[in-house]
């Protein structure tokens, strides 16, 4: 069975820039579980494991920009007086600002308002090509508690159980 959003998936991956120097991987730190389709994993990394099956290792691209998309991430209303005296930043415009621990975010102005812009935070590897390589141990349903106390019917109760799913 191939495996789908919602599902408990645990795989192993690296991730790679275009020199080959190796930017994340679980070979470090173990495998990873996690909800596919869920926010805790790169967009663009969930996207190249659709279709894929227990037991599969894969490798390819992501293209610049889809590792996390733009439509991904939070927006943020910034006033021109925010901005450098005699700045007006206009759509597609870029920018960096030093976030709260000191690191450099980059964002880019996604509208422009009379007295304001909206920006999109970018991920730090947004303008890169992504190689990656990406192996899918397991997976199984997400449990589903039992039903509550009352409920007369069970047989109108989905079972999903953890147990493992087959191909």
């Amino acid at each position: 069975m191939k495996i789908g959003n919602g599902q408990v998936v645990t795989i192993e991956y690296t991730l790679k820039d275009s020199d080959g120097s190796v930017l994340e991987t679980s070979k470090d730190k173990g495998a990873i579980t996690f909800v596919l389709g869920s926010e805790r994993m790169l967009p663009g990394l969930a996207k190249a494991m659709e279709g894929m099956a227990v037991g599969e290792t894969r490798t390819g691209t992501i293209p610049p920009g889809q590792l996390v998309p733009i439509s991904a991430t939070g927006t943020r209303r910034v006033g021109f007086n925010e901005f450098p005296q005699g700045t007006r930043p206009g759509l597609g415009d870029r920018f960096q600002a030093r976030g709260v621990d000191g690191q450099a975010l980059q964002f880019e102005v996604t509208e422009v308002q009379d007295d304001a812009v909206v920006v999109h935070l970018l991920h730090p590897l947004h303008d890169h090509e992504i190689f990656y390589e990406v192996s899918v141990l397991a997976a199984r349903r997400v449990s589903v508690p039992p039903p509550p106390p009352g409920v007369e019917d069970a047989d109108d109760v989905v079972d999903l159980t953890d147990d493992l799913l087959e191909e």
